[in-house]
């Protein structure tokens, strides 16, 4: 008797503690379930955002490259409508930003081979003082135009989420290709070459 009683108190014990058990399980798997799916989904949009070298030269994108005007390490006023009519990158960069470093003596290089066919880069700096910005310059020989954007005009104006962030920018103004990370020589070739 004692031990029907003991079995019947047992289950009316544990058989709310299961329902609850069984009720966070479905729900924790429900919430892997929902996280997953937003987690695919945001990997699939940013997948289908980001610029496809093959597909995106030659067509303009929606947007005209916003007008900006900063100081050169030279210590010049720089506009980007100074550079109508020529296919400009516009890189944003830091000394800090080990990506931004490996990428510049190839974008230096094409600039080089480039630039008597109308191609410049202006090399943006994000907040980084010109001291900082001369010495490194100088010391790895870049010859391309370095801007100082101290206060994250340029960054913000054009949406930045990252360094190095690139934006090529046809003869007619449009920004063609945005590129998110490191840019290889190959990728400027295939990206930019067409536009020249």
């Amino acid at each position: 008797m004692n031990n029907k009683y003991e079995i019947t108190q047992y289950n009316q014990q544990t058989g709310p503690k299961k329902i609850w058990l069984y009720l966070n399980v479905a729900l924790a798997l429900t919430l892997i379930a929902v996280g997953a799916s937003m987690l695919l989904r945001t990997s699939q949009q940013s997948l289908a955002s980001k610029p496809d070298a093959s597909n995106n030269v030659g067509q303009p994108q929606a947007d005209i490259a916003p007008e900006f005007t900063l100081i050169s390490l030279t210590g010049e006023n720089v506009a980007l409508s100074d550079y109508a009519g020529q296919v400009v990158m516009i890189n944003m960069w830091a000394t800090w930003c080990p990506p931004c470093k490996a990428e510049m003596p190839e974008i230096n290089a094409f600039y080089e081979a480039h630039k008597q066919e109308g191609f410049v880069v202006l090399a943006v700096n994000n907040q980084e003082d010109a001291i900082t910005i001369n010495e490194f310059i100088q010391a790895n020989g870049f010859t391309f135009p370095v801007l100082l954007d101290t206060q994250t005009e340029v960054v913000d104006l054009y949406r930045v989420q990252g360094l190095p962030t690139s934006f090529i920018i046809d003869r007619n103004g449009f920004i063609q290709h945005t590129q998110i990370g490191e840019i290889t020589l190959e990728e400027l070739e295939a990206i930019v070459g067409p536009l020249l």
